[in-house]
């Protein structure tokens, strides 16, 4: 047979975790992708009324932010830093409190 490879990271139901169970790069990837997620939708959409922002807000960042989260929940502090952040910059932008 073929040899299994082991690796540094395993990636189940879309969560990365490393071999010593932290989810630093599932939490980095989150952000990141939730920040792509969001600029697609700011250009796409020019609506900015509450009701339908926070829709797309709750349906496309806040699902991902949450995804599996009892499994990755952080407990570095860095990490819940970086999550709430990037929860709070959204949600601004998605209810017209920046620009």
């Amino acid at each position: 047979g073929n040899e299994i490879k082991i690796g540094e990271t395993v990636r189940d139901l879309g969560v990365i975790a490393n071999n010593n169970l932290l989810f630093r790069e599932h939490i980095d990837n989150i952000v990141t992708s939730s920040k792509i997620m969001s600029g697609v939708l700011l250009r796409t959409f020019s609506t900015r009324q509450e009701e339908p922002m926070m829709r797309m807000f709750n349906s496309y960042i806040k699902s991902k932010l949450e995804y599996c989260s009892l499994v990755w929940s952080p407990w570095h502090q860095n990490e819940i830093n970086k999550l709430e952040r990037i929860r709070k910059i959204l949600l601004a932008k998605y209810m017209g409190w920046t620009n």
